[in-house]
């Protein structure tokens, strides 16, 4: 049977919050954030390659989430953060790219998924993440195995300012003519990348590349340029595990600037639900199945942390219409 984008998606919701720990109001995974504002705007290389509505070479407004990774908000900053762009299309729609510090996932399945959060479950409800289950999890699942040593040797950000983020899933981009190429996404800095020991890092306040962006874009924009990496025949394209050979063609379509703070409230989306598959014409997903389950995922910590419709004024009138008590 095939999997849908909603099957077992609260389940796998509660098991990452069960492991990584459960914070009310915060993202299950890269719970603390903060948002910037600035513009996309694509160069002539990118209309061959895709019609998307943001690709066309008109400056684009977006916001820009950047984020610890992990589930505690708290924490300190490891080697791997988070970058989410939202882009703002003319017809009123907007389109997501959601990215990592790191190329690869740490697994390719659900069931993959699964078994990897069952083996970290801790013993004692509330307790620590079973280090034991996972690294027998991990000796047994070669994939994993891979991308979690080399996420190990990955150095840890000096600034987000200087980090490349990559969206680890493939996608189909489609150009006027319906011809399709199929590639990877990611963000080079234009100021070059830095890098320094996660032992230095987490000896550092946990706000500190969020206190350090914030200074950076206040004083002039930072800037990053969209590279698209192409597959080729017989490169995997469902795997989110898996590189592809260094030679693969890449090709520079556009250049993302970031250019002051701003809120939720400012932008008038409290929930700023990022989800990778909220796509625009020109631009689809792959039938990697790590992709396609991101849509409940998303969804289902998106409703818990905000309450979802139960936080809207139709909460009330609603309750009064069913006799329900009110979860508002």
């Amino acid at each position: 049977m095939t999997l849908t984008q909603y099957d077992c998606a609260e389940e796998i919701v509660d098991k990452i919050r069960a492991v990584l720990g459960n914070f009310d109001g915060y993202r299950a995974l890269h719970a603390d954030g903060r948002l910037f504002c600035g513009w996309f705007q694509a160069n002539p290389d990118a209309a061959p390659i895709s019609r998307a509505a943001y690709l066309t070479g008109e400056k684009t407004p977006v916001t820009v989430r950047i984020s610890k990774g992990g589930g505690d908000p708290f924490a300190h900053f490891g080697n791997t953060i988070g970058m989410a762009i939202r882009f703002y299309l003319p017809n009123g729609r907007f389109t997501n790219i959601v990215m990592l510090s790191q190329k690869l996932f740490v697994v390719n399945s659900m069931p993959q998924l699964q078994e990897m959060l069952d083996a970290g479950k801790p013993e004692v409800a509330g307790g620590p993440m079973n280090k034991e289950g996972l690294k027998t999890f991990i000796a047994a699942n070669p994939n994993t195995a891979a991308v979690i040593q080399m996420r190990k040797q990955a150095p840890a950000p000096v600034s987000f300012a200087t980090t490349a983020f990559h969206a680890v899933h493939a996608f189909r981009f489609m150009n006027s003519e319906s011809s399709e190429s199929v590639a990877r996404i990611h963000f080079e800095p234009v100021l070059g990348q830095e890098g320094r020991s996660v032992n230095d890092l987490a000896e550092l306040d946990t706000e500190i590349l969020f206190s350090e962006f914030n200074e950076r874009v206040c004083k002039q924009p930072v800037e990053y340029s969209m590279i698209l990496e192409f597959a080729e025949s017989g490169d995997p394209i469902n795997d989110a595990t898996a590189l592809w050979p260094e030679a693969r063609r890449r090709l520079e379509i556009g250049r993302l600037a970031i250019v002051a703070p701003i809120t939720e409230e400012e932008i008038g989306d409290p929930v700023m639900n990022h989800d990778p598959t909220v796509l625009t014409d020109g631009v689809e997903a792959t039938d990697d199945p790590i992709l396609q389950m991101r849509r409940g995922i998303y969804e289902v910590s998106a409703a818990q942390r905000s309450g979802g419709w139960h936080g809207c004024p139709f909460s009330k009138a609603a309750s009064e219409l069913t006799g329900e008590k009110s979860h508002g």
